[in-house]
């Protein structure tokens, strides 16, 4: 007695509804990717969509893009036959229209040119893209310096001069106890159910930690100069005034760092270093 057929499972329909799946899904995660902060400032302040962090926005982004192309060559292995065949009425089709087909080309051709050399209007995509992740930036979701959630306890205390015992105390006093400085901030954060940058908060207790240097990686590019001086704690005019006197004349309050660096043939981390006293 055979199997009735619409009792049986067919894989090609599997694969063809997982791949439609997967593409609403990539595109819904790259969505959220063009527009989540930078890593720095999300695994800081522990954002999130959705009930999703960023980290967690990524991995299905991955994973589904990973398994997408995995599924678009089991779907090309069930229907090679018929795909071939469509391949090679199309490219006759086009042979026949040479115009459409030289048109279409070089269009395809302009678009990878001009989005590689960073050309408007393909160029405004990414900047608006930067533009929206910088907007979720501000001296208090910005981390001392990048991936301070890692930092152990002592590295807190060696980077911020506050002694090791007093943020220990001050962890304590605030309800989250640790029993050695080898822990981080992030498994503190994760053990207690709050942010790195409410457990760095609480370390710091009443004392006046000292500025944290500027360390590579911290984003500098996509700020302006107003955005540095108020993370780093600068009147805008002692950061005006160090800039100019640096030979970077052009600086104002608005101004990108990293279209300032192009201008004057630095890098966006040594204006702000500049910026913050330390540079020249």
């Amino acid at each position: 007695m055979g199997i009735d057929k619409k009792d049986r499972f067919y894989w090609r329909a599997f694969v063809t509804f997982y791949i439609v799946l997967s593409f609403l899904v990539i595109a819904a995660s790259g969505l959220v990717l063009y527009i989540s902060p930078p890593g720095r400032v999300a695994n800081w302040s522990q954002w999130s969509l959705g009930g999703l962090t960023k980290a967690n926005w990524q991995a299905v982004h991955t994973v589904f893009t990973f398994l997408f192309v995995v599924a678009a060559a089991v779907h090309i292995y069930f229907n090679w036959r018929v795909i071939l065949a469509y391949v090679k009425s199309k490219v006759g089709a086009g042979v026949r229209r040479g115009r459409e087909l030289t048109l279409a080309s070089g269009v395809a051709a302009a678009v990878l040119t001009l989005t590689i050399v960073g050309m408007p209007p393909f160029s405004s995509v990414m900047s608006y893209g930067e533009s929206v992740k910088n907007s979720w930036s501000n001296p208090s979701t910005e981390p001392p310096v990048p991936h301070a959630e890692l930092w152990t306890v002592a590295k807190f205390a060696e980077s911020t001069k506050v002694p090791v015992e007093s943020a220990m105390r001050n962890l304590a006093d605030g309800g989250m106890s640790i029993d050695s400085a080898d822990v981080t901030l992030q498994a503190i954060a994760s053990r207690y159910g709050v942010t790195p940058q409410e457990v760095y908060a609480k370390a710091v207790g009443t004392a006046k930690s000292v500025p944290v240097a500027l360390a590579e990686g911290g984003g500098y590019g996509q700020k302006s100069v107003q955005q540095i001086a108020e993370q780093l704690d600068i009147p805008l005019t002692t950061a005006l005034d160090r800039l100019h006197r640096a030979g970077i004349r052009q600086a104002a309050a608005d101004s990108n760092l990293r279209e300032l660096a192009t201008a004057n043939s630095r890098r966006p981390f040594e204006i702000a270093q500049i910026i913050q006293g330390n540079g020249s």
